[in-house]
């Protein structure tokens, strides 16, 4: 996707910065042509020399120009415009990892070092990726995840980072994600982008991008609730209309897709982020966490009710410790609840019902009131060619509004089109 394309990759002071040359390599592998640039803080944590040998291409770690460039790899800034030559002729820039100083500098135009200076220097219509990277209370620091809101809302894309074990020597979220993750998901950002300005062929219809600018997050498949290290409590969900619906929404509608997904073997290719998750707890904190840059929030997942307490970590054996076991149960996050009441005035969120056919309108108003929804979706477990596993479905949707809507039997991806369609008429 990025093959024979001209890729900025900025680095900037973090302990991640170890992993550039990596990062590199791995966009050198898909077939970019790539250039760096450092800041002084970086160059604690890697060499510029070293990606110079890498890339092939002088690394740059001023703002001003370079008088006694590299003989072997001319310095491209050996003007004083070399931000502006090397921002216009970039396909994309990606800043990996991003530190929580350059997010803010970012935000509030502060442009002193080069990596900041090239940013500024991109065409409009070049995508801006960062993949932040700090310590969790970092990461946490209401002014970073302000900075970041805003940034997104500008059109500058995320990659989001994970959880794991930080340079602090503790574990918790800020951790960037390894470097063929990075390049993985940079690709997607490309990819979606450029789907974006695509001019359809005549003969063909043209894809509805009511949706575009806007960013959706969805939810996906089942969760499980681990008894044991090999057992665990779930249901039949199989996640084929979470991913039908991200689908849909990315490919036909336009829009910016962000997938939160429970264990899944269904494919979601292009989307602006896909974040595969196992427990309901998992879910939860992925939802939240991308819960302040999302327009419309769909959630789909069929999420555990109860996850186990007493837990074993040790295999519960049929002859020993499974003879007569008991299993002691603790209800898990409502996510649904919890992120309706978390939303903004300007945030629409659709939850889903899947009920029986004899009481389920009655318990999908319910719920549709309750948790303050702009929309539900029934659907039926004892419904023949409905529910769980199936490659069709028949629906109702309900909005606060008081109108219901008939989908009827029709293949998951007609019925994305038809929810989306519903969302619409909201927007």
């Amino acid at each position: 996707m990025i093959r024979g394309k001209k890729i900025i990759y900025g680095i900037t002071g973090s302990v991640a910065s170890v992993k550039a040359p990596i990062v590199a390599r791995e966009l050198m592998r898909a077939g970019a042509d790539v250039h760096c640039v450092l800041t002084q803080h970086a160059e604690q944590f890697t060499t510029a020399y070293a990606l110079s040998v890498l890339t092939k291409h002088e690394t740059i770690t001023s703002i001003f120009p370079s008088h006694f460039p590299n003989t072997q790899h001319p310095a491209p800034n050996t003007s004083s415009t070399w931000h502006i030559d090397l921002g216009r002729s970039a396909d994309a820039m990606l800043i990996a990892p991003c530190s929580a100083t350059t997010l803010g500098k970012l935000r509030f135009g502060i442009y002193d070092n080069a990596v900041l200076l090239v940013a500024a220097s991109l065409k409009e219509v070049t995508p801006l990726v960062l993949a932040p990277a700090m310590d969790e209370e970092m990461w946490l620091q209401p002014a970073v995840q302000e900075n970041i809101e805003w940034l997104r809302a500008k059109g500058v894309y995320v990659i989001d980072p994970t959880s794991g074990a930080l340079a602090s020597g503790l574990s918790g979220i800020g951790r960037m994600k390894e470097p063929d993750e990075v390049v993985k998901e940079f690709e997607n950002i490309w990819q979606q982008t450029k789907s974006e300005n695509i001019i359809p062929d005549p003969g063909h219809q043209a894809p509805d991008t009511n949706l575009k600018g806007k960013r959706i997050l969805i939810t996906g498949g089942p969760t499980y609730e681990p008894i044991d290290p090999v057992r665990f409590i779930g249901n039949r969900s199989s996640g084929k209309m979470g991913a039908a619906l991200a689908n849909v929404a990315s490919q036909e509608f336009g829009a910016s897709v962000t997938l939160v997904i429970g264990p899944s073997t269904e494919k979601t290719d292009g989307l602006l982020h896909r974040i595969d998750v196992e427990t309901t707890s998992q879910m939860h904190d992925a939802v939240t966490q991308q819960l302040p840059a999302a327009d419309i929030i769909i959630m789909n997942a069929a999420v555990s009710d109860y996850r186990v307490k007493n837990y074993s970590i040790a295999k519960l054996k049929k002859n020993g410790s499974l003879n007569g076991l008991t299993l002691e149960l603790e209800p898990t996050e409502d996510i649904l609840k919890d992120i309706a009441s978390k939303r903004s005035a300007k945030q629409i969120v659709v939850g889903f019902a899947l009920e029986s056919k004899e009481r389920g309108e009655e318990y999908a108003r319910k719920k549709l009131a309750e948790k303050s929804l702009d929309m539900i979706v029934l659907n039926f477990y004892d419904e023949a060619g409905a529910g769980f596993s199936s490659d069709t479905n028949r629906m109702t949707i309900f909005k606060k509004d008081g109108t219901r809507s008939e989908i009827a039997l029709a293949s998951k991806t007609e019925c994305a089109r038809a929810i989306l369609n519903e969302i619409l008429t909201i927007l």
